[in-house]
């Protein structure tokens, strides 16, 4: 009965997506939001085909009542997770409920020059090199963060510092491609100065009939600037001679790794382990010296507590079909153990107007090699949030890949929370405009906005873990 009930609902949301989106591709210069529809959420907190999430329940049923070991979530996205809005009210609401067990997976977005979790920050005394999946493959070992993370300086040093004292861990795992340990973990008490204050000079020689003036213009900056770097009185400068050029750059800080405490690590299967003995909120990372390019695909951190461990894994921009062209990915995310893999994807491809017969055959694709890898996690897909293509013209494309979603599942065994039917629909983009959730790209959402629609998502897998596994105990109960 709960499957053919979960059949029906999937095939009625099917056939409102399909309303909603003949009835928004209608619209011209103003979207009319009708409550009547928008607000037609008879059973809001509902995830469908959820008896495909018994073994995750089982295994959280476990940790609630015994209050040992780690549950594992993997949520993997674009645009909507990197930034960790959404993953970290998650996260923050399942740990209060079953336990703290640690951050979970970590990356140096800082150092790619992009955004990300903020409780974690990264700062480095050499340059690093960062390439995203969301680009054709070119060579780049693209890993479990989807950003491909590297550096030629032998002499490296990155500082990993926990901002919340909460997420203080004593496991610490590294993913390399090699998987070999390729880099050294270190602690030390003396004060590390990693990020330079010194500007980086440039060696400039001065030609036949230049002037201060036309050398500042050359390098951007003033005349004043030029003067002061070389101890100028005046603007005579004589050709032949040398100048000194400021630069945005720092000049690179030399660390005495004598400083440096070298922790113990093991090799394990996807990722080399790390394990202290105490909580710490900091460790130096830093290169063994042995390669000609250092590449960091991510970290783990944890702790020694029982709870739940939720890893955040967000790109920008990307889509199913572009964590499909690296399987490097789907080999190190074994390595998270998960119990539960959560995926949210589909706005990006509802921007290239992807045909949804190919967006199936990417998220089928996608899903097959997540089970190749890890077969006794249970899958949970969300589809992506309404959205607008330009102001006034709602993004309708959404509701037909939602659409698709709901259909695809019923055939290939995952389960689906309707995000999209969750938040209105395209119905409801005027309301969440003015209720705040929605961003001013119209694509996007507030912190408000993610945290709400974490808040429902919390809710609907938690009715669905009440319902289903306090049905599973009472039939098992009434079977003795």
């Amino acid at each position: 009965m709960l499957y053919i009930k979960n059949l029906f609902l999937i095939l009625f949301l099917g056939f409102y997506h399909l309303l909603l989106a003949q009835s928004s591709a209608s619209y011209q210069s103003e979207i009319i939001f009708d409550n009547a529809e928008a607000n037609f959420k008879e059973e809001p907190g509902v995830i469908y085909n959820d008896q495909n999430l018994m073994q995750f329940f089982s295994k959280l049923h476990s940790l609630d009542s015994l209050k040992q070991g780690k549950i594992n979530i993997v949520h993997i996205g674009d645009s909507h997770i990197q930034a960790d809005f959404f993953t970290g009210r998650m996260r923050s609401l399942l740990q209060e409920r079953f336990g703290n067990g640690g951050l979970g997976f970590a990356f140096p977005y800082q150092l790619a020059r992009t955004n990300g979790n903020g409780s974690v920050k990264y700062v480095s005394n050499a340059p690093w090199q960062s390439y995203r999946n969301v680009f054709p493959v070119n060579g780049a070992n693209v890993g479990l963060s989807g950003i491909a993370l590297s550096t030629s300086a032998a002499d490296a040093v990155m500082e990993l510092k926990v901002n919340d004292p909460s997420l203080h861990f004593s496991r610490l795992k590294i993913f390399t491609p090699s998987n070999h340990q390729v880099f050294n973990v270190a602690t030390t008490s003396v004060p590390i100065n990693i990020v330079s204050s010194t500007p980086k000079k440039i060696k400039h020689t001065i030609k036949s009939g230049e002037s201060l003036s036309t050398i500042a213009r050359r390098y951007k900056i003033t005349v004043a600037q030029l003067k002061k770097t070389n101890n100028l009185k005046t603007d005579n400068i004589v050709a032949g001679k040398t100048l000194w050029i400021p630069s945005k750059e720092m000049e690179p800080v030399k660390i005495d790794l004598s400083n440096f405490t070298n922790l113990q690590g093991q090799e394990r299967e996807s990722y080399y382990d790390f394990v202290f003995d105490t909580p710490l909120d900091r460790v130096y990372v830093y290169p063994n010296g042995r390669e000609s390019l250092y590449d960091l695909n991510g970290l783990v951190l944890e702790n020694s507590t029982p709870g739940v461990v939720y890893h955040s894994i967000g790109v920008n921009g990307a889509k199913y079909s572009d964590f499909n062209k690296y399987p490097l990915f789907f080999e190190q995310l074994k390595g998270l153990e998960p119990d539960l893999i959560i995926v949210s994807m589909g706005t990006n491809e509802a921007f290239d107007k992807i045909d949804p017969k190919q967006f199936s055959a990417s998220v089928n694709e996608f899903l097959e090699y997540i089970q190749q890898e890890n077969p006794t996690a249970n899958i949970l897909l969300t589809s992506p949030p309404p959205s607008y293509f330009s102001r006034y013209n709602p993004n309708t494309i959404v509701s037909t890949l939602s659409n698709e979603l709901i259909i695809n599942g019923i055939s290939s065994d995952y389960a689906l929370w309707d995000l999209y039917y969750n938040l209105g629909g395209t119905l409801g983009l005027k309301s969440l405009q003015s209720d705040g959730y929605l961003a001013k790209d119209l694509v996007h959402y507030t912190v408000k906005g993610y945290e709400f629609s974490a808040d429902l998502f919390f809710d609907a897998l938690l009715k669905s873990y009440d319902q289903l596994y306090n049905h599973k105990s009472t039939m098992t109960n009434e079977s003795i």
